[in-house]
């Protein structure tokens, strides 16, 4: 009997486009409430603090919603990790409490001189990134110099962990196994002393049959097939995901078209949008790679699936005394 291969690069291909994608986790920021300094009067505060968050989630970041945020906050002694002695550890436990992968405080010093500084912080409480910058007025307005002041810092924070897309790498080829005949081994003639050596009868003929394919393809051919096919369709899921996770971009950035600031109220549905877009990037990453490897496999089976050479039907091999005879016949 034949044992066929088993296709170990078809299975691995398959099981990688049967992964579940919910596995690749979405990296979220907590952002606490931007704390400003020197500002007495609560609407100014509330303003400031609404266009810090703005500023802050213009970019391709995913946020907590404020809602939680504000939920873990009411449980701590002050209602807020600035005024602490140990802030670091207060937004560690803000981040472990959301689940985020980093939770940000931007403390705001508005004025002549505007200063504002970020604070970036792990959910172990260890500190990711902390830097401060200032910028002079030179005649524009206050909200104008704060939005700018916050937008050339979130452009230094590290705000989210650098992710590093694996490479799908195409599984080695299956190794080709081929039958080796037993060599037939003589009888040994036994003698003695009185009596001479014995003539030993013609050894019953060991015959090998072997059936040749009507085309000469094998297993191979219809695998190469469907690999191919298989590869086939998840390249087009690979472009289908990418399309809409490109057009779930644009959507979250319509907010900000024209130089406009979306309300605060909205920056929930724009870290949704963001989400999503994520998540359909993931995919669509998974299913090109796997889509990839499919193909190449296909086509690796259906070109080393030559034709093979006729052989024969039956052949014979008979092992005698003082001789060797051996008989083909053509099928």
């Amino acid at each position: 009997m034949k044992h066929l291969p088993t296709p170990r690069p078809l299975l691995l291909a398959l099981g990688l486009l049967l992964a579940p994608a919910a596995s690749a986790q979405t990296d979220f920021v907590a952002l606490h409430p931007c704390a400003i300094v020197g500002e007495k009067d609560k609407n100014k505060v509330q303003d400031l603090q609404a266009t810090c968050a703005t500023e802050i989630a213009r970019g391709d970041i995913q946020l907590i919603p404020s809602d939680q945020v504000r939920a873990f906050l009411d449980k701590e002694p002050k209602k807020s990790c600035a005024p602490t002695k140990k802030p670091a550890e207060c937004l560690g436990r803000l981040a472990t409490a959301t689940q985020a992968s980093r939770a940000v405080l931007i403390t705001l010093n508005p004025g002549q001189l505007t200063r504002v500084s970020g604070l970036v912080v792990n959910p172990q409480g260890e500190v990711v990134d902390q830097k401060s910058i200032q910028i002079r007025s030179r005649g524009q307005p206050q909200a104008e110099l704060v939005r700018t002041a916050i937008t050339r810092l979130r452009e230094q924070l590290n705000l989210v962990p650098l992710k590093v897309t694996p490479l799908v790498e195409q599984p080695p080829p299956p190794p080709l196994v081929a039958a080796t005949p037993t060599p037939a081994q003589e009888p040994t003639p036994s003698t003695t002393p009185s009596e001479s050596p014995a003539v030993s009868a013609p050894a019953p003929a060991v015959g090998v049959s072997k059936q040749a394919s009507s085309d000469g393809r094998t297993w191979k051919t219809p695998l190469a097939y469907t690999s191919g096919g298989a590869g086939i369709v998840a390249l087009g899921l690979a472009g289908f995901f990418a399309i809409s996770g490109n057009n779930a971009m644009i959507d979250s950035n319509k907010p900000y078209a024209d130089n406009r600031y979306p309300p605060q109220s909205e920056l929930a549905n724009i870290s949704q949008l963001r989400q999503q877009a994520t998540t359909q990037r993931i995919l669509a990453g998974v299913s090109a790679g796997v889509g990839a490897a499919l193909v190449g496999t296909g086509v690796y089976l259906w070109l080393n699936d030559r034709k093979a050479p006729p052989t024969p039907g039956v052949a014979a091999l008979s092992v005698g005394p003082g001789g060797v005879s051996v008989l083909g016949v053509l099928p």
